[in-house]
């Protein structure tokens, strides 16, 4: 996984200066959001007095994938779900290196969490769970030939964390948001953010990959158990979320998020029905 050197981001924060100018923004605040492993750099700038958001985008010319590159723009077509409006796009390369601003619509409200996983209690409103439940539905309404994930990587993840003991080939596949976490979730109205990964993918992924990522606070990961069970029980629920502890302990081993390691192995008790420790051992991480 490429990550940008201090040099990169540097050139980040000056290519950022240079979007701004090409969208006819000024900046609001020298504070800005840097995103996964400083890839992106995003900020509030405002145009004609208009609050907007911009986000600078970076990676190496010869390694930009471009379903990632143009996630955002390609999910203006998703109908009903509730995600900030794509203003304008430019593209540009030099030295290397290949630059893509987005300019959006301003979101008011903040994401619920700064980290991905859900680090402290949260009281989210009935608005906010039937705001979600209608983004995802619209989501997954959507016909795409955009693929979030592919059957060979469900394959690999399940054959580690059940040894064999969960049959991979997934029968529904519908359309996802693809990164669904508390970072990119805003209360106190629910909006999705980041649509960089969308596309087919295991149907209820996107809610068993947040309920993995809420396992430090048990009441909500019981709420959205209880709320998305249609999606979460069954053999496909199994299924879908096992792969999400797997890809999620797998992103662990890397040093992302260690603390949700005891959780996931224990969800993965629940749903293999054997002890954690001997699922710990089968993927070579701590149990507690």
């Amino acid at each position: 996984m490429w990550e940008p050197s201090q040099v990169v981001l540097q050139r980040l924060q000056a290519m950022f200066v240079r979007a701004a100018d090409a969208f006819g923004c000024q900046a609001v605040d020298e504070v800005r959001a840097e995103g996964w492993r400083g890839r992106t750099l995003g900020g509030q700038v405002s145009v004609n007095g208009l609050a907007r958001w911009l986000r600078v985008v970076v990676a190496p010319a010869d390694k930009v994938g471009e379903k990632l590159w143009t996630g955002n723009e390609s999910a203006q077509v998703i109908a009903g779900a509730s995600r900030p409006e794509l203003l304008g796009v430019r593209d540009w390369a030099e030295e290397g290196l290949r630059f893509r601003a987005e300019l959006s619509t301003f979101v008011e409200d903040g994401p619920v969490s700064a980290t991905p996983e859900l680090q402290r209690s949260v009281r989210l409103s009935e608005s906010w769970w039937k705001g979600l439940e209608m983004s995802l539905d619209a989501v997954a309404a959507t016909a795409t030939d955009r693929v979030s994930v592919r059957q060979d990587l469900v394959n690999r993840r399940l054959e580690w964390i059940s040894g064999g003991r969960v049959a991979p080939e997934v029968a529904v596949w519908k359309a996802s948001h693809g990164d669904l976490h508390w970072a990119n979730l805003t209360a106190p109205a629910c909006v999705l953010l980041d649509w960089e990964g969308w596309g087919l993918a295991p149907a209820g992924w996107d809610v068993a990959v947040l309920r993995a990522y809420s396992l430090l606070q048990r009441a909500v990961a019981a709420e959205i158990a209880d709320r998305f069970s249609g999606l979460l029980t069954g053999a496909g629920g199994r299924q879908v979320q096992l792969f999400a502890v797997a890809e999620l302990l797998m992103a662990g081993s890397r040093g992302d998020h260690p603390e949700l390691t005891p959780p996931l192995l224990g969800l993965a008790s629940e749903l293999l029905g054997e002890p954690a420790e001997v699922i710990a051992r089968r993927v070579g991480q701590p149990a507690a």
